[in-house]
């Protein structure tokens, strides 16, 4: 359990002593201040896993094998929240099209296997395999998949979330012109305070 959820909230490759740590809190129900005493303790054992200092040190954000890769799905909802997403006008909820798992690998309660969508053991390829490093959301990750995540983010920005150009809206008989947002469920509404760059960033 302690593993596991350190792999879901912080890195996906804790020290042993920092499973350890959360593996105690857990058992105990008692981690510095937080928890019950009893066993189980969820406020002990989070508390754990989020304060410890291989979760919170500065000294980690150099390495770049510390901390894991977001899923494709908490990406495009992350983007979306952040530009701002809005629904166009007489519609009532924002619907991703069918295609929207086949070509990013993941839609929200919709795992192929009661195991999530990913192996928490999960081995890449290249320097992290090499060194023996997990990486359970790189099993999401192959080219057909980061090209479909990357047209459809370009797809929103340009025509909203719709089908143009590879979206992740639903298909329509109206043609696409950028800007124009009546194929689309939803936009983006952000709007920068200021036109310098330096300011944006």
């Amino acid at each position: 359990i302690a593993l596991r959820l350190i792999q879901r909230f912080v890195t996906s490759n804790p020290t042993p002593e920092y499973v350890k740590v959360v593996a105690t809190a857990f058992r105990t129900g008692k981690y510095e201040t937080f928890g019950s005493g009893e066993y189980g303790d969820l406020a002990a054992t989070m508390s754990a896993v989020l304060l410890e200092p291989d979760a919170l040190s500065e000294v980690l954000d150099a390495d770049p094998f510390h901390g894991f890769i977001r899923e494709p799905l908490l990406k495009t909802i992350a983007f979306m929240r952040s530009m701002e997403v809005e629904l166009v006008p007489k519609k009532k909820a924002l619907e991703l099209a069918y295609p929207f798992k086949r070509r990013i690998g993941q839609m929200a309660h919709s795992f192929d296997s009661v195991f999530s969508f990913f192996l928490p053991e999960f081995v890449p390829t290249g320097k992290p395999g090499a060194a023996s490093l997990r990486s359970p959301e790189a099993m999401l990750v192959d080219m057909p998949k980061i090209t479909g995540l990357i047209n459809g983010l370009y797809s929103t920005i340009k025509y909203g979330v719709s089908a143009c150009n590879d979206g992740f809206g639903e298909t329509s008989s109206k043609p696409c012109k950028e800007g124009d947002f009546s194929n689309a469920v939803a936009k983006l509404s952000y709007e920068p305070s200021s036109g310098d760059a330096d300011t944006i960033v």
